[in-house]
């Protein structure tokens, strides 16, 4: 038998879950590049080469060993080389740090309504920050961790370090986007590219301390989000189709397909082209009030009410509508006077369209964030 469970018979146990990410839904700006583009020479282009190849390495290439999410693990080693300490990069991301608007309203609006956790590749020092000024508790987010003062790196393996960020910024960055649905052939630059920071990750660095650096990185990709959504579900006793997922980011795709499989709500929140082709809701929208609409209206109602309220996303209808959240709609619609969010339901007619016009919008709100 069973055990009596006294919460379940009063009826005060929850049948929905709410997990997020970060950037593009509660945060404008990419904090690992940030610190890469402070610490790193030509620290701009070198984080968009280690994160093309970690992309390409992954999803194009199909490495074995390939694992997107990468890009934080192999960043580790030259933000030391270069003098980064624990200490100057929670100081720099916080500098950095660019919410988006109406978050710490939203998601102190949903804590409070439905368990809620936090997955992210960015790295704990920025999450502290974060966690601080939404008043997120820490042991609701997982994210990528390492301690950059407990380990020493000689002064000739820096200076290695170095050189090799030196040869990685001397390459050329492709702009070329790859269809990932048809068998590709890599441009000259990419092979280029390829080539080299094979023989600097998988060759040369082996041969400094840099290589135990980067081993003792925790760093969340795609894979990581996964297991920490089955883990919660464990733990939680909630299924797939009473799970919300909000995400981003190229390392969402894993975690969005499993929830809109599970016909769960996978709102893709200004996503990255890859995030949109895991979701069943996609969001364009510069405040997140939104989010707290529609993940309201699926804890109340589920899916399919969900694809109802966006089949009918137009102010008359909104203003008159009966909705789970009045508060929440009220300020969705206060936040957005000229303009509502564009909010699509994604199909598998629409879903290249929509994946285009959302991974251009988030470029541009994170292209923003630099200003």
């Amino acid at each position: 038998m069973s055990e009596f469970n006294p919460m379940e018979e009063l009826g005060l146990v929850h049948d929905k879950q709410l997990i997020c990410g970060c950037e593009g839904f509660l945060s404008a700006n990419n904090s690992t590049r940030d610190l890469c583009e402070r610490f790193v020479g030509n620290g701009a282009k070198f984080y968009d080469m280690v994160s093309r190849y970690d992309s390409m390495t992954a999803n194009l290439l199909n490495r074995p060993e390939g694992r997107l999410g990468n890009t934080t693990k192999f960043v580790v080693p030259f933000l030391k080389a270069f003098g980064a300490t624990d200490y100057d990069m929670h100081k720099y991301s916080r500098e950095k740090l660019k919410l988006i608007p109406e978050a710490k309203k939203v998601i102190g609006h949903l804590m409070s309504m439905i368990p809620t956790f936090v997955t992210t590749s960015s790295f704990e020092h920025n999450m502290m920050n974060i966690c601080e000024l939404l008043d997120i508790p820490r042991g609701v987010v997982e994210c990528s961790e390492v301690n950059m003062d407990n380990f020493d790196l000689g002064r000739q393996d820096a200076k290695a370090v170095r050189e090799f960020a030196n040869r990685i910024t001397s390459l050329k960055l492709s702009k070329h986007r790859y269809d990932l649905n048809i068998e590709n052939r890599l441009t000259r630059e990419d092979s280029v590219m390829t080539r080299t920071l094979d023989e600097i990750f998988r060759d040369e660095m082996k041969e400094t301390d840099a290589a135990t650096l980067m081993k003792s990185v925790k760093s969340v990709g795609a894979n990581e989000k996964a297991y920490f959504l089955l883990d919660i579900r464990k733990r939680t006793q909630i299924d797939f189709d009473g799970t919300a997922f909000i995400g981003g980011s190229d390392t969402d795709l894993q975690i969005m397909d499993l929830v809109r499989e599970g016909d769960g709500l996978a709102l893709s929140f200004n996503g990255a082209g890859m995030t949109v082709r895991g979701s069943n809701i996609a969001v364009l929208s510069r405040d997140c009030t939104v989010a707290g609409v529609l993940v309201k209206e699926f804890y109340n109602e589920g899916i399919e009410a969900v694809f109802d309220l966006v089949e009918h996303w137009d102010r008359k209808t909104l203003e008159n509508r009966e909705c789970p959240d009045p508060y929440m709609m009220k300020a969705m619609l206060e936040a957005n006077p000229r303009k509502l969010p564009e909010v699509y339901i994604v199909d598998r007619y629409n879903v290249g369209e929509i994946a285009e016009k959302s991974n251009k919008y988030r470029e541009k709100l994170l292209l923003e964030s630099n200003y």
